[in-house]
């Protein structure tokens, strides 16, 4: 049943107010609005932004009412019962005449975001609503808010038309329908996503809650020039040092005040029917009195630990706290395995520990028989120790004990036999093999016999094992053009990744279109252990009679200080430490004759519920003034690490009618060295899912974000390399065999090249049917300047030569005009 109330909460009286209670609020009568209604809005986890929104507004009102002489408080709702549409909230508050209106919301996307944002009324002109106020209310709110959710802000205090980028179509700005509606100084706030599990997860404590509303509160006092009383409130989350976790049911003692983390029976069973599922670790504390106090902290199975503390005076003090498991460290597996029977003598050892060992004492009792000569190195945060030897001998047994007298981290001594007591070893054994065959390709590009492959391609050949550098030379590799039996001029590279070797070729000139060439690999070719190729290998494929326009969105030339480091972007989750990024001059797309990649090191923490890191494109930077359609592609060259992790990208749109965050699908990265790889705007199946509504409807778009997320089974640490990140129109050039003009396929207008231009620009455009067609030029406010085209064509590629020697610098547009297809471009004149 669904119920409507018209007249909520009237007023709520203060009490006589206390000596202690903080002046200057009174009269100032707020309207809290609890967005949404009953369960609407579902969180990840089975808990709703609406059941978050009220509780929040609960523990506002009573902070407000308790603690300071304010008049009245309002709500517009106080249940999870009570439905309320927008225009019962917007008629309440302007009935009872309210000073001011707050609404609050959390946000919602992919499960990898997790930011705050404030929404004050703005009209179409930039211009604040009148009554002014809800600005200065969220310059001050989102600081506070964002600081109190420990999270980023994307977008900060921003009015709604510049945030939506329009104004609704059935009435004028400002967007947000309670920012239009009220009549009182009004704002709304978005404290973090519903749908981000970590957030999602916090939000179902009720302390939590009032953890936000703490930091409304402390906005309206900083709006009102009141000065914040001395806060004394301790709180943070409790986690296990091994893995990050949140732990249940962890005891925090403050003086004399215990704190118990939530848990699946004190809390969780209400969402899950997954005892194992759910927690958040967070603790409370409020009114704790001291400058310094020690913070206890303890849960079965791990060590008790005491943290003193200095409290802050103005803000919540934050003191996160990791526990220590005592569950003694043991070998969860290695590599090879025990009693393995052809270990490669070119591969390295590896043993994973239950959790960080200390590495002094692991090395220096470790023994390995018979002798090797080897180098030691840690990773995964010291949990895994790589052996790495050039004298392992073929068909020989090897035995590597690892000593009970090794202790990890924390110095719980080793458990090599996993019964619960320290100080035994552990012993495994494997004898090596011996390799007698040669590299064997595992994969090329082109592909046998594949067509369509486009002009300029980076030919790329993939083996199985590490190739002997001094035998990858251009005498193997060739690139042969059938028509005239000629070789192509190329420049050749050699990586290895994951001990393979990928060899990548890069022409130095387009193909011929719609022609065949054969990638030629001969015979000579050696594995590090002396396997030699015998025979010689030809893969043919076929150009395609597409070619390509370019705009640059970045080469990276200049660097990388275009984009954000990964870890600064709010939806980045689920990342490990050794997640980076950083100009690189070694590994660079040579086809473009390129000097700079944007090199991205990633790291994944396994146990977590979501993986994205969002390479972001600065706000600021030039780039970000680079506009598309979906005429368009986007390309980027992109060389991968084989890790079977997933990348794509994601686009800002302009006046759509969704979120407007839009992003591909998901590609496997399953290919090593440089591929090219593309999103094809136009291909309304292209679009992936994330926080738009999968539906390219803008009036026009620029570039978010190159994002990776980990894939199940895939590697959790490794390095991709980008470059050349550009938009492309394609055009059709080819003829076919009976040399008839090649019949485009879409009608379609170039972007003009050069542009901006001096003062010469050449104009392509492509027509699918015999119409009178027109081209023609005009100034900024609409003037023609110049017909360059006014006859009847016939289908085909054509292109004009446009001379604006006589015209002053500015800004033009050129528009083509045939049969009942019109197309419109603008163009830049720099003298």
């Amino acid at each position: 049943m669904r119920i409507y109330l018209y007249v909520l909460v009237l007023s709520i009286i203060c009490p006589m107010a206390l000596s202690s209670q903080i002046t200057g609020l009174s009269g100032w009568d707020i309207c809290l609005d609890p967005g949404h209604s009953q369960t609407e809005n579902m969180g990840i986890y089975g808990y709703s932004e609406a059941e978050k929104n009220v509780r929040v507004a609960l523990r506002l009102r009573e902070i407000l009412l308790n603690e300071t002489d304010i008049d009245t408080v309002y709500m517009t709702r106080t249940n999870d019962q009570q439905v309320v549409s927008l225009s019962q909230r917007t008629n309440y508050a302007n009935g009872i005449s309210a000073t001011w209106f707050h609404s609050i919301h959390s946000d919602a996307g992919g499960s990898g975001s997790n930011s705050t944002l404030l929404l004050w009324g703005q009209y179409n002109t930039g211009l604040e609503k009148v009554p002014n106020g809800g600005k200065a209310m969220s310059d001050i709110m989102i600081e506070h808010l964002t600081d109190g959710m420990r999270t980023y802000t994307v977008y900060g205090s921003i009015g709604d038309y510049s945030f939506y980028g329009r104004c609704p179509s059935y009435r004028p700005c400002p967007y947000l329908y309670v920012n239009y509606y009220t009549s009182m100084p009004s704002e709304l706030s978005e404290a973090g996503f519903h749908t981000n599990p970590t957030q999602n997860q916090l939000n179902m404590n009720d302390d939590w809650k009032r953890l936000e509303a703490r930091t409304f509160y402390w906005s309206i006092l900083d709006f009102h020039g009141i000065e914040r009383p001395l806060v004394r409130i301790v709180t943070g989350i409790v986690t296990n040092v091994d893995n990050g976790f949140p732990i249940n049911g962890a005891e925090i003692i403050v003086n004399d005040s215990l704190y118990v983390t939530d848990t699946y029976e004190s809390l969780f069973y209400k969402y899950s029917t997954n005892p194992e599922l759910l927690r958040n670790g967070f603790y409370y504390f409020e009114g704790v009195e001291g400058d310094t106090v020690d913070i206890i902290a303890y849960a079965e199975g791990y060590d008790r630990d005491t943290i003193r503390v200095a409290l802050v005076d103005d803000f919540f003090t934050f003191q996160d706290i990791g526990l220590v498991s005592n569950v003694l460290p043991y070998v969860k597996s290695t590599f090879p395995a025990d009693g393995d029977t052809s270990f490669s003598v070119l591969d390295v050892i590896g043993i994973e520990f239950s959790r960080p060992m200390n590495q002094a004492s692991v090395e220096t009792t470790l023994v390995i028989v018979p002798d090797i000569e080897a180098e030691l190195s840690w990773r995964e945060d010291d949990s895994r120790l790589v052996i790495v030897s050039d004298s392992l001998k073929f068909l020989t047994q090897y035995t590597i004990t690892v000593s009970g007298k090794s202790v990890d981290k924390f110095d719980h001594p080793f458990d090599g036999n996993k019964d619960g007591i320290g100080g035994d070893d552990f012993t495994f054994s494997f004898r090596t093999g011996i390799d007698t065959e040669p590299p064997a390709l595992e994969n090329t590009y082109p592909s046998y016999n594949k067509r369509g492959v486009e002009l300029k391609p980076i030919v790329s050949v993939t083996y199985n094992e590490e190739l002997d550098p001094t035998t990858v030379t251009q005498g193997i590799f060739k690139l042969e053009r059938v028509a005239d039996k000629s070789y192509v001029d190329l420049d050749l590279a050699h990586y290895v990744v994951n001990r393979q070797s990928v060899v990548n070729l890069f022409p130095h000139e387009s193909l011929f279109d719609n022609e065949r060439y054969i990638t030629q690999i001969s015979a000579g070719l050696k594995d590090l252990l002396g396997n030699t190729v015998a025979s010689s290998l030809s893969y043919p494929f076929n150009t395609g009679i597409e070619d390509i326009e370019i705009t640059l969105i970045d080469n990276f030339e200049s660097g990388v200080n275009n984009w954000w480091d990964p870890t600064t972007s709010g939806s980045t989750i689920g990342e490990g430490p050794a997640t980076s990024r950083a100009a690189n001059n070694e590994i660079t797309n040579l086809l473009s004759a390129s000097n700079t990649s944007l090199e991205l090191n990633y790291e994944w923490l396994l146990g977590e519920d979501a993986w994205l890191i969002r390479e972001f494109l600065d706000y600021d930077a030039p780039p970000k003034n680079i506009r598309f359609y979906t005429n368009n592609t986007i390309q980027c060259y992109v060389f991968g690490d084989g890790s079977g992790n997933k990348f794509r990208f994601s686009i800002s749109e302009v006046n759509g009618s969704g979120y407007p965050l839009e992003v591909s699908k998901w590609v496997d990265i399953d290919w090593l060295g440089w591929k090219l790889v593309e999103w094809d705007l136009s291909d309304p199946n292209s679009v992936g899912s994330w926080l738009g509504n999968e539906i390219l409807d803008g009036t026009s778009y620029y570039f978010d974000s190159l994002q990776l997320t980990h894939a199940e089974e895939a590697e959790v640490i490794g390095t991709i390399y980008f470059d050349d990140l550009q938009i492309v129109e394609k055009f059709n050039v080819s003829k076919v065999e009976d040399n008839t003009p090649y019949l485009p396929e879409k009608f379609l207008l170039s972007q003009n090249y050069p542009n901006p231009f001096n003062p010469i620009t050449h104009i392509k455009f492509s027509l699918t049917e015999t119409n009178l067609t027109t081209l023609t030029i005009y100034d900024v406010i609409g003037r023609k300047v110049k017909t360059l085209v006014n006859e009847r064509l016939a289908p085909g590629v054509y292109e004009v030569v446009f001379d604006a020697g006589s015209l002053a610098s500015g800004t033009y547009f050129y528009i083509l005009n045939s049969g009942s297809h019109t197309m419109k471009k603008k163009m830049i004149l720099l003298k």
